[in-house]
């Protein structure tokens, strides 16, 4: 886009490197909430993952085939969301 001034509005757009700026800094702000958000929903679903574990390993908790599926999904949920949300971050702070 070259600059261009609209006579009804009064605004005038640029060119492409100002929204090619601005997309990077919309970008930088939904990828800190995407940390984040890994982060917030991670750490619990890892948490009753383990918890649930260990509470059938020790017989709190009945161990058939639904529920050993089923806490070993919540445990590896988990896990990968905090795993995406730390390479995020890292990447994030590398490339700064």
């Amino acid at each position: 886009m070259n600059k261009k001034t609209l006579k009804e509005d009064n605004t005038v757009i640029m060119s492409d490197k100002y929204l090619s700026e601005s997309g990077v800094q919309g970008g930088k702000v939904i990828g800190e909430h995407i940390v984040l958000g890994s982060f917030i929903a991670g750490i619990p679903f890892f948490i009753i993952g383990l918890i649930a574990l260990f509470s059938m390993l020790f017989g709190f908790l009945s161990t058939n085939t639904a529920v050993i599926i089923g806490v070993l999904l919540i445990t590896i949920i988990g896990f990968l969301f905090i795993i995406g949300g730390y390479n995020i971050y890292r990447t994030k702070q590398v490339n700064k």
